[in-house]
């Protein structure tokens, strides 16, 4: 191997968008990757759930399985509660990292977005705002059309229509007519997936069997290595991040049974808004001056809404098509957006949600007889789920700097507490979505309150212009070490309202046009 020009850890939309973007410009980048590859010869759990794989494994093959399925496979603690609690998070790991089990829905952060002080100016003492993001929505523009170029992103006018597009389903054109009838204002959702044959809509929450979901791998990942020599070491887990006088000098990774050290001249980490904290907590505390590396965690509130619909029997119908944004910035506050869901999972998910909310020790499927598929637990399945269309709220979280990731002998740990406003603004919400779809009726799966539903997670090492007051500056640059960066969802100061991974590969593509000018100065 070549001198190396960058490192970057994690290949999601922040690490292979920006990895793809400088290995384009001609410069060495070599990829360190927790998880598997796609090519790996173990890796091979795709176009299904991981539950359905594996439900009724034993412990110690289900941190495979989640490993071979694409999914985060090391546990976190929960101390917001007592007693504490270990999960393992709804998050990528793998090459594509979230990417890979995303919904494919890419779509611009609003303008308000990066001037979110307008809009929560009284806030309790713990909770911070910035007046505004250190970069504007006109410099962001050029990069949203770059990133939206990059992963294919299909963006249907459906603006000035007044009646539903004939390219969506027959379940979503009657929730659309209801809506428009309501006087609100639906539109076809930007995907960025293809129309394969045998292909299931999005593949929201695993991998993809036929390619059809345009992820960081299929647009990113694999250009770099395939065009650009770009080199990737996956199964490889970072350990330490080291440093010297104001400069990393290289990472400790295991690889297998191996030791590797790594050296480059640039490092960049994008391994998720927890991984990424977790970390640099890790090395030494590394870039914490301000002491805010893992502060101000925030995960989008998601509730779903299941709507009956008279005649609607079949999953078919359930695409994840169209959208409504009637409440993102309202006289009753700034919330967020709306979402068709898409494909409900099969039933070894519902249990596995219903069993992991149970209190330690009655969180065992086996105790309640649900691992073999009870008739009672089929019916509840059945009956509540197979005969109704689901659309999602996704509502903007606000930064709190309580709410946190730290690092305890080792253990990954967050705390996370809503505030009472933040109750009352989800409460409100839900109140909002339900008059929405009036008269249909619709039932509420009350999501947001539950802290092991981490969607969305960012907010850990936000970027800002005052050193005393973030972590990395404008361009992602840590304030106190200068050849290392971040660009995963971490960087965020703000949540928005709206699905993050267009605006992490917009950001990734923004910080490699300044890598590449800091070096060709």
């Amino acid at each position: 191997m070549k001198k190396i020009d960058v490192i970057i850890v994690g290949t999601g939309m922040g690490g292979a968008t920006t990895g793809y973007a400088l290995a384009k410009a001609g410069l060495k980048v070599l990829f360190i990757e927790k998880g598997l590859s796609d090519t790996a010869t173990n890796a091979k759990l795709t176009g299904q759930f991981y539950e359905t794989y594996g439900f009724k494994k034993p412990a110690k093959q289900r941190h495979l399985t989640l490993k071979q399925s694409g999914r985060e496979f090391l546990a976190i603690k929960d101390t917001s509660s007592f007693p504490s609690k270990k999960f393992t998070p709804f998050t990528g790991s793998g090459t594509g990292g979230g990417s890979a089990l995303y919904g494919a829905i890419l779509e611009r952060f609003k303008a308000e977005d990066f001037t979110p002080g307008k809009f929560y100016s009284n806030t309790p003492n713990s909770i911070s705002v910035p007046k505004q993001w250190p970069v504007n929505y006109q410099e962001f523009e050029p990069y949203y059309h770059q990133a939206e170029q990059l992963y294919g992103v299909r963006k249907p006018d459906s603006s000035q229509l007044t009646q539903p597009p004939s390219s969506i389903s027959s379940a979503n054109k009657k929730v659309w007519e209801q809506l428009t009838n309501n006087n609100y204002h639906p539109y076809v959702l930007p995907t960025a997936t293809e129309n394969i044959a045998g292909c299931k809509d999005n593949c929201q929450s695993f991998l993809c069997a036929h390619q059809c979901k345009n992820d960081s791998t299929k647009c990113a990942l694999k250009p770099a290595i395939e065009k650009y020599q770009a080199e990737l070491i996956d199964n490889c887990e970072v350990l330490e991040i080291i440093s010297q006088q104001g400069k990393v000098t290289e990472l400790r990774c295991q690889h297998g049974d191996t030791i590797l050290n790594l050296k480059a001249d640039t490092f960049i980490l994008a391994a998720g808004a927890i991984a990424s904290p977790a970390l640099l907590l890790k090395s030494n505390n590394l870039a914490n001056s301000s002491g805010l590396v893992g502060k101000y965690l925030m995960r989008h509130y998601i509730d779903l809404f299941a709507i009956q619909l008279k005649g609607f029997k079949t999953s078919a119908e359930s695409q994840k098509q169209i959208g409504f944004n009637d409440f993102y910035n309202t006289k009753q506050g700034k919330f967020g957006t709306v979402q068709s869901f898409g494909l409900m999972p099969p039933i070894e998910v519902v249990i596995e949600e219903l069993t992991a909310s149970l209190p330690f020790g009655l969180n065992k499927p086996s105790l309640w007889g649900m691992n073999t598929f009870s008739p009672i637990i089929n019916y509840f399945y059945q009956s509540f789920f197979q005969n109704k269309l689901m659309f999602a709220s996704i509502m903007e979280d606000l930064p709190n700097k309580d709410n946190a990731i730290t690092l305890k002998k080792g253990q990954i740990e967050f705390s996370y507490t809503l505030h009472a406003t933040e109750k009352q603004r989800i409460k409100e919400l839900r109140k909002q979505v339900v008059k929405a779809f009036s008269p249909l009726p619709i039932t509420v799966l009350k999501q947001a309150d539950n802290n092991q539903r981490i969607a969305h997670a960012c907010g850990t090492c936000r970027f800002g212009d005052d050193p005393a007051n973030s972590v990395l500056n404008r361009f992602n640059k840590t304030h106190d070490i200068e050849n290392l960066y971040i660009t995963d969802a971490s960087f965020f100061p703000t949540s928005g309202g709206i699905n993050p991974s267009l605006t992490i590969a917009a950001n990734a593509l923004r910080v490699a046009d300044s890598i590449i000018a800091e070096k060709s100065r």
